[in-house]
C-alpha cells in the first residue's frame, strides 16, 4: 500500500499487519522442501512467501529465476541437495514467520530491526502521532517520509519543493535500514530521496544504530535543508539527449526493461532537456500504481543519485 496517513495511523496498520510474526531459530536437518513453495519444518508445513524463496535461493546457489521455471519435482531436488549440503556445515538458520507461512530465512548473524521499533524511535526522538506520513508498506519493506513543510522553497512561483526525511526498513532482507534526505515536490506530488553527508545505510549486523537513532535523525534533517542549489542547478543544466541519458541511468542503477518504459513514457509528461526532466522522469515513475514499495523507493532513490551527480 502507498498512502498519506498520520503517524498513528501507520503504527496501527504496521501493528496490525505484525501480529502474527514470530521467529524461530530452526534446526537444518528438520527442514525438508516441497518444492520452491511449500516445505516441512519438524511436524509442521510452512508455506515459503517470496522473500523466503528468493533468500533460500542465494543461500543455497540456485539462481531463483531457474528454479521458478522448474517443475515441482525439479525444484525439490535441487533445493534439498543444497540444503543437505548447508546442513553439512551450518547447523542452524534464523527464521522469520508470518503464522504458517515463512518469511525470511538468515544465518545467526542477522541481527532484527522490526518495523515497529523504529517507530517506536520515532516516537521517543519526538515525531508527534498526529506528524502527516507518506509511506509505503508491503511484505518487503516499509518506507516513511517525513515532509518538513514549514521550510520549503521554490524553483518557480509555482513550483514548490519540501525538504523532509525518508525512513525505509525491510525485515526480509530487501534492504539496510536507511534514513535519508526527502524532497516532496508539491506541483506533482514526486518524491525523491538521496544520500547526504551523514552515512545512514545500517545493515543489520548490530543494535548500535537504535542507540543512535537521534543523532542520525538529526545529521540527515540538517542534511536535507541544504538542497536547494542542487535543485536549481539541476534545472540549469543542459542535457543534448534525455532520452539515451534516461536509459544510461537506468542501467547504471540496474532497473529492470519494463520500469525503464515507465521512466521513459513519464518523461513524456514533462518532457525537457535538462537534469531537472531527466530526474522528475525516474520520480514520477515511483507513482504508477502496481509497483511494490520495494521498486518505487529504487526509483526515487535513482532519483536522488541523479541529483547528487550535479556539481555544485
Amino acid at each position: 500500500m502507498k498512502k498519506t496517513a498520520m503517524l498513528e495511523e501507520v503504527i496501527q496498520s504496521v501493528h496490525d499487519v505484525s501480529k502474527n510474526h514470530y521467529d524461530e531459530t530452526v534446526r537444518v536437518k528438520e527442514m525438508e522442501f516441497e518444492n520452491a513453495d511449500w516445505m516441512r519444518i519438524g511436524d509442521n508445513r510452512f508455506q515459503l512467501l517470496p522473500s523466503a524463496q528468493r533468500l533460500f535461493a542465494n543461500r543455497l546457489r540456485v539462481p531463483h529465476s531457474y528454479l521458478m521455471r522448474c517443475p515441482d519435482e525439479l525444484q525439490r531436488d535441487n533445493l534439498q541437495y543444497w540444503l543437505d549440503r548447508e546442513a553439512q556445515n551450518r547447523e542452524t538458520l534464523f527464521c522469520r514467520f508470518d503464522g504458517y507461512a515463512l518469511r525470511a530465512v538468515f544465518t545467526k548473524r542477522y541481527t532484527a530491526l522490526d518495523h515497529m521499533e523504529v517507530l517506536t524511535k520515532m516516537l521517543e526522538y519526538g515525531f508527534d502521532p498526529s506528524t502527516e506520513i507518506q509511506f509505503a508498506f508491503d511484505a518487503e519493506m516499509m518506507v516513511l517520509k517525513v515532509p518538513e513543510y514549514d521550510r520549503f522553497f521554490h524553483l518557480s512561483e509555482k513550483d514548490k519543493i519540501v525538504p523532509g526525511i525518508s525512513i525505509a526498513n525491510s525485515e526480509v532482507g530487501v534492504l539496510a535500514l536507511s534514513i535519508e534526505a526527502f524532497y516532496y515536490r508539491v506541483l506533482c506530488t514526486n518524491g525523491l530521496i538521496t544520500k547526504t553527508a551523514t552515512d545512514a545505510r545500517y545493515k543489520h549486523i548490530s543494535r548500535k544504530v537504535m542507540d543512535a537513532f537521534p543523532m542520525i535523525l538529526e545529521g540527515v534533517i540538517s542534511q536535507s535543508h541544504r538542497g536547494h542549489e542542487r535543485f536549481q542547478i539541476s534545472v540549469q543544466s543542459h542535457v543534448d539527449n534525455p532520452e539515451r541519458s534516461i536509459e544510461a541511468f537506468a542501467k547504471q542503477f540496474l532497473i529492470p526493461q519494463e520500469q525503464t518504459q515507465i521512466i521513459q513514457q513519464a518523461f513524456y509528461l514533462e518532457p525537457g532537456a535538462t537534469m531537472f526532466h531527466i530526474i522528475q522522469a525516474f520520480t514520477r515513475a515511483a507513482q504508477v500504481s502496481g509497483l511494490t514499495a520495494t521498486d518505487a523507493y529504487r526509483l526515487e532513490r535513482a532519483g536522488g543519485n541523479i541529483l547528487s551527480m550535479v556539481k555544485v
